[in-house]
């Protein structure tokens, strides 16, 4: 068979041939297809989108007009791009500067447009048109904003405590969930939701809870496919706790009556009430909203009494009184009002004298010796020891009180031999004690002592 044979004289080689019947099986063949996501495209404000559109099989649009629109606008253009540029002169001017095209993609057939920092009025439905090729399909685009809850104790009682999360500035609305720390769905009071004027949502939800646990709880934005979640644990319910022990303080001193919360709790926010139910007014010191209030505080604490702010935080409601007074003994009870907690603590001022000892008799065969503590305050006991501390037999103590309240105590005691004694004061009450120590020489030194006082005194006549 006879193969015709192609003279170079023909103009055209093989290879030129071949392309040019292959681009035009190609322009005969399957038209192009515009084809945009048929899945919601999904942003989160402020961010940058793109919705994807091309064309299937992919075409040089580089010469064509491009646009983007959204009818529910006026102007409704988003993007016009013609004459292989932007034309603003009819975009809408919510998306001046923020909308471009990836115009070497064009000639691939990727009209996708991106727009920049994402506004809630950005969500809607999109439509690209190729209007010389009669081509259109639409993208929805849906803006979300997603915020962490956050948890907080509203009320810790002794046997339960509720707890509520709050998540803020949401679009769009979205669910709160408590759950467990299995991942269990718990049952909690009603959400509340609220729309502010810039359209985003607040919702909030209360749980009351009875035992210590982890708990967590779960904002949910379906539409946008978003959840935040924060965990909580919640400790066994908090105790105030004051000394069971009673306070001993010297007057002129400065006490602390300790008392705090276990598990501790941040009580800053917490009024912190300290009151003597004998007294009026009651109020010995009041904190409220940070800092101390005067106004209704028992004159005669003014400018003495004090909490430690920096350890509130820690649940410590520990108060100082400076420079005590006797006046200042009795019962305080210190009352976190909000949280239905109170308890109370005893506070004892003392007055402390040392002791003195002073020879009443001094007999050949017997020495008779006194003890007197002055100005004390709560009554005192006295005791007469020996050298090994034992207890030893004394007259009866004489106690005086004074119009000022403080105690006078005396004892006698009488020795036949020489030794060393002791006169002890003790104050229970207050945990003090004071001592004074005293030799008594053997009956010969006291005899020449007291011939060498007789010469003394005749030597003075």
């Amino acid at each position: 068979m006879l193969q015709p044979k192609i003279q170079p004289s023909d103009g055209l080689s093989f290879r030129t041939c071949s392309v040019f019947i292959f681009m035009v099986l190609q322009s005969v063949g399957e038209p192009s297809q515009l084809i945009c996501s048929h899945q919601p495209i999904v942003a989160l404000a402020g961010d940058d989108v793109i919705l994807p559109c091309h064309l299937e099989p992919a075409i040089d649009v580089r010469s064509e007009t491009v646009l983007w629109t959204r009818t529910d606008l006026d102007p409704k253009y988003i993007h016009v791009h013609k004459d292989g540029r932007p034309v603003y002169r009819s975009q809408n001017p919510s998306f001046k500067n923020r909308t471009a095209l990836f115009v070497d993609e064009l000639k691939n057939g990727n009209v996708s447009m991106k727009i920049s920092k994402v506004k809630i009025s950005d969500a809607g439905k999109y439509v690209c048109i190729l209007d010389s090729m009669m081509k259109d399909a639409s993208i929805q685009l849906t803006v979300g904003v997603v915020s962490t809850p956050v948890v907080e104790f509203v009320s810790n009682q002794s046997r339960e405590v509720v707890l509520q999360c709050e998540a803020k500035g949401c679009y769009p609305e979205p669910e709160l969930f408590w759950l467990d720390a299995e991942g269990n769905l718990l049952s909690a009071g009603p959400p509340e939701t609220v729309r502010g004027p810039d359209d985003l949502y607040t919702v909030s939800r209360r749980l009351t809870v009875e035992k210590s646990d982890s708990f967590t709880c779960r904002v949910q934005q379906k539409n946008i496919n978003q959840s935040r979640e924060t965990h909580v644990y919640v400790p066994e319910p908090s105790q105030l706790i004051c000394s069971h022990q009673p306070i001993g303080a010297l007057a002129g001193d400065d006490v602390i009556l300790p008392c705090h919360l276990e598990p501790a709790i941040d009580v800053r926010s917490e009024t912190v009430l300290w009151t003597r139910t004998d007294l009026h007014p009651k109020y010995i010191h009041v904190h409220k909203d940070g800092r101390p209030v005067y106004r209704s505080q028992n004159p005669s604490f003014k400018n003495r009494t004090a909490l430690f702010v920096d350890e509130l935080k820690n649940g410590n409601v520990s108060m100082k009184i400076s420079k005590v007074k006797i006046s200042d003994a009795g019962k305080y009870v210190c009352i976190l009002d909000s949280m239905m907690k109170d308890a109370s603590i005893q506070l004892t001022v003392g007055v402390v004298s040392t002791p003195v000892v002073e020879f009443v008799s001094n007999q050949s065969r017997e020495v008779v010796l006194q003890c007197e503590a002055k100005g004390c305050y709560p009554e005192p006991e006295l005791f007469w020891l020996d050298a090994e501390g034992n207890l030893l037999s004394a007259g009866p103590p004489e106690t005086v009180r004074g119009p000022d309240d403080l105690y006078t105590v005396s004892r006698r005691l009488t020795v036949e031999k020489s030794h060393s004694f002791t006169c002890r004061v003790q104050q229970k009450n207050i945990n003090q004690s004071r001592e004074t120590h005293v030799y008594v020489p053997d009956a010969r030194r006291r005899r020449k002592r007291r011939e060498d006082e007789k010469t003394k005194d005749e030597t003075l006549l």
